[in-house]
């Protein structure tokens, strides 16, 4: 059974693309602009499509099955097929463009922005279920990923939140469409864009399935030293992993009308990485996995009603060892559950007396959904002990061998200051949950000589945080020579107190469970028509939510003129509401703790109590009177298929103005996070695109061919409104061209991810009917003059925060940048009907780091890459 979409390209087997026949020009005036619609074929491969059907629709591009195998980077990762579409951004920082172990465990999916908007604030869908995160994916006291810390995880991180809660494998996704601009009112809470994923539908005509298993290590990969100079100063080592993926989906009828589909698949990473050298052992073994399971039915009634039903789980784990602290192991994990149920029926028609309504659809729908990220150790108690403490300028020398059984410091100076820290423990163990529940009708209907929709849903969440609490000792006082006494007298059962060394200070922070709800209720109006050559589509959408309480009420129109069967302009002007209502809220009342101190008898030694020092209260973030966030948009699209290669054109321009956007108000304190509505976003693009698949003769089956180019800036005030703008510890400030800044002014100054010119190049054909598949492409990122840090740390002074350590920028000229991919498949023998197929694909085939660098710390850039696999498939 296949579910109804009003794009072929969508369904199973959809690959071959011909030419339209022209209807007389009495029909033309009333249908909807088509360029190159697709006809199905004995083929499960499928392009890039940027003419999907409807001219209103001008902001879509559908990834097909090859084209998503092409354009994904071979990990697995489905999100990496997005990075080369026009207006497509993702995190990439070319002054850090190394890698490590922790960089290559991380199998969660790239987190990407679209249209110039946040990576949280895209409307991602599976199946046509959202699965985008409530708790958002960035947390407000974690300013670096666990692969980019340079010392210890903060007292209050968390680590491993995503904007979508369902992570996919790339060999179980049939096709994938992006809105970029342009967008229906169907489509709510997002201010960048729209991402639906759809699976292979269940099938009632016959059973089938595919197994999928890939491979990479080490050894297929070169890395090459990216530093400045090529040196590699701290030695640190190339990357030491492997990497494994395995999918299996199986299709069964269970009657004439009646399928399902049961799905599983699995990535894995093993690696291994160095940790500081007075450590025992030296080196640290991680692992991580990523499974995602899927369960669905569908069932057509003999009137034609349709009942689907699905299940969704993901469950991730990663594997983080501390390089800095002998035994802190954290695993980074996430937990979701997604069930949905929908039931189609087709009402006909009905006469409303002044106006009748024809082929009525009524879609009713109901989705629950459990998530839950947590970080998880079986270490709450915290001690950073000096194992040896060498002092010119303070004129101390200290050693001690009571940690020489894991953590074994030299006993003389290598330098006039040498010091060796001996760390134990963690902070124990932490989680957000959030369980949603959503029930939704839509009514479809022939309306007046167009096309009439209305939907509503009502959707309710509840949502927590807990922590097991930690105790956390730091400070040492160590044994001086001048002490009158031999030796400490330490508490009894004091795990902070040794001999010839205590800790003086502590943080005690008590377990916690904090939770927070809210109901948000949504419906939208379209009306799509043509009159003659001119279409319009014009949509309202409404929403409340009772955390902002606010009425929000987003109008949506596009307008096309068409002229012909090959030619159409399409303006359209919208306005997109944010959907991260709670993702501040969940993050309130978090408690710091309480600081206490102690100090010893100096005549005696004796360690004393305990005693308050500060209590540090809770970290608070409020949001009073606020306004909803919201995005402006103009945009332009000319779409034409050209005479000499029957092939379709797309040039498209998009403004958007970003106003009310969440922001740390300048009266926060460091614990007292006041939102307000002071961010703003710009956001400027001009792209052009072709696409066209022929049919081959001979050996070759047939062949497709993509092109794009795309200039966009992008200006953003603040990346995200968590409460790092100058605090000390969290922010970082950046001295630049003469100036003090903090990271989002920086970031407002020099834009967020956006390279001003890129292109894409995508050829795939098939030959030998579908024995051989060849897929090769290149996205090109055009030489510009860009920031990169200098690795180099200065004490200047900020105009609002004083005197602080900065990070020294510079300019730098990048150059011109190609990474081509090849993919190949080689079908190696048909086995009880199925077929058997050898998969490579070859990522930077050219070996080509552009211009990007790497620090001295992840000093390793990788470049020509190899995944090798076997798919069977009947």
């Amino acid at each position: 059974m296949t579910k109804e979409t009003n794009r072929p390209a969508l369904r199973v087997g959809a690959t071959i693309l011909t030419l339209a026949a022209v209807p007389p020009d009495s029909v033309l005036a009333q249908q909807a602009f088509a360029l190159d619609p697709v006809t199905l074929a004995e083929t499960d491969e499928t392009g890039t499509e940027i003419a999907t059907g409807d001219a209103d629709d001008s902001g879509t591009t559908a990834l097909g099955a090859d084209a998503v195998q092409i354009r994904s980077d071979g990990s697995g990762d489905a999100n990496t097929a997005l990075t080369s579409l026009p207006n497509v951004q993702y995190r990439d920082t070319p002054f850090d463009s190394g890698v490590n172990v922790d960089d290559i465990l991380d199998l969660k999916p790239l987190e990407f922005s679209i249209s110039g908007g946040r990576v949280s604030g895209n409307a991602i869908r599976l199946n046509g279920t959202g699965i985008g995160s409530a708790t958002g994916n960035t947390h407000p006291h974690t300013s670096e990923d666990l692969s980019r810390q340079t010392g210890n995880p903060g007292t209050y991180s968390f680590y491993g939140l995503h904007s979508q809660t369902q992570f996919v494998p790339s060999a179980m996704v049939d096709s994938i469409e992006v809105r970029d601009s342009n967008i229906s009112a169907e489509y709510g809470g997002f201010e960048g864009g729209v991402v639906d994923y759809t699976l292979t539908q269940p099938d009632a005509a016959r059973a089938s399935g595919k197994v999928s298993l890939s491979f990479q290590n080490d050894a297929l990969v070169h890395y090459r030293l990216g530093t400045e100079d090529g040196d590699n100063p701290d030695r640190v080592p190339k990357p030491d992993f492997s990497k494994r993926e395995v999918s299996a989906e199986f299709n069964q009828p269970l009657g004439e009308n009646t399928a399902v589909i049961f799905g599983f698949g699995r990535r894995m990473a093993e690696a291994t990485k160095a940790k500081e050298p007075q450590y025992r052992p030296l080196t640290a073994d991680d692992d991580s996995r990523s499974d995602f399971w899927r369960l669905s039915l569908a069932h057509e009634f003999e009137n034609g009603d349709q009942l689907e039903l699905n299940g969704y789980l993901t469950d991730y784990s990663q594997g983080w060892d501390s390089p800095w602290t002998q035994d802190y192991h954290l695993d980074v994990e996430t937990r979701n559950l997604s069930l949905d149920a929908s039931y189609t029926r087709q009402l006909g028609g009905f006469d409303l007396g002044p106006a009748s309504l024809s082929n009525v659809k009524l879609t009713l729908g109901a989705v629950h959904q459990d998530n839950e990220a947590s970080n998880s150790t079986d270490q709450n108690t915290f001690l950073s002990w000096f194992g040896s403490y060498f002092s010119t300028l303070r004129g101390q020398s200290y050693h001690t061998d009571a940690f020489d059984a894991w953590c074994d410091t030299p006993d003389t100076p290598s330098a006039a200051e040498d010091y060796h820290a001996c760390r134990r423990g963690g902070y124990g163990s932490k989680s957000y949950s959030d369980t949603r529940n959503r029930i939704e009708a839509e009514l479809e209907a022939d309306l007046g000589g167009g096309r009439f929709k209305f939907g509503a849903y009502v959707e309710r969440v509840d949502a927590r945080q807990s922590g097991d609490g930690f105790t956390s000792y730091t400070s040492s006082t160590y044994l001086d020579a001048s002490d009158p006494f031999g030796s400490f007298t330490c508490p009894a059962g004091d795990p902070a107190c040794i001999d010839d060394q205590y800790l003086r200070a502590r943080i005690v922070q008590d377990a916690y469970d904090i939770s927070t709800d809210a109901t948000l209720a949504e419906a939208y109006l379209e009306y799509d028509r043509s009159f003659g050559d001119f279409g319009l589509r014009g949509g309202l959408r409404f929403s409340y939510n009772d955390v902002l309480k606010n009425t929000d009420i987003a109008p949506r129109l596009s307008a096309s003129w068409t002229p012909g069967p090959d030619f159409a302009v399409v303006a359209g002007a919208n306005r997109y509401f944010s959907g991260e209502y709670i993702s501040y809220a969940i993050h309130d009342a978090l408690p710091r703790g309480a600081n206490e101190r102690r100090s010893h008898d100096a005549t005696t030694g004796e360690v004393g109590a305990w005693t308050p020092f500060l209590d540090l209260g809770s970290y608070s973030y409020t949001q009073d009177g606020l306004k909803t966030p919201y995005v402006d948009e103009t945009s332009l699209a000319v779409m034409y298929r050209d005479a000499w290669t029957r092939g379709t054109w797309r040039l498209k321009l998009i403004d958007r103005q970003g106003r009310d956007q969440f922001a740390r108000s300048a009266d926060s304190t460091g614990s007292n996070n006041l939102l307000s509505n002071d961010g703003t976003t710009e956001y400027r693009s001009v792209s052009l695109e072709y696409e066209k698949r022929w049919r081959g003769g001979g050996a070759l089956d047939d062949v497709g061919l993509y092109l794009s180019g795309v200039w966009a800036d992008s200006d953003m005030s603040n990346d995200t409104y968590f409460g790092d703008e100058g605090d000390i510890g969290d922010d970082e400030f950046i001295w630049y061209d003469g100036r003090s800044y903090t990271r989002n002014e920086f970031d407002q100054r020099t834009g967020r991810r956006d390279i001003p010119v890129r292109a894409t190049v995508e050829l795939g054909s098939n030959w030998k009917n579908g024995r051989f598949g060849l897929g090769v492409g290149a996205d090109v990122s055009f030489a510009y003059t860009g920031v990169r840090n200098t690795d180099e740390r200065e004490t200047h002074s900020h105009p609002t925060y004083g005197a602080r350590t900065h990070d020294v920028y510079e300019d730098y000229e990048f150059d011109t940048a190609v990474s081509a991919f090849l993919t190949a498949r080689v079908r190696l023998a048909q086995l009880r009907g199925g077929d058997l197929d050898l998969n490579v694909k070859v990522a930077n085939l050219f070996d080509d780091t552009g211009g990007g660098t790497a620090t001295d710390s992840n000093p390793w850039i990788p470049g020509r890459s190899f995944y090798v696999g076997t798919t069977y498939s009947w």
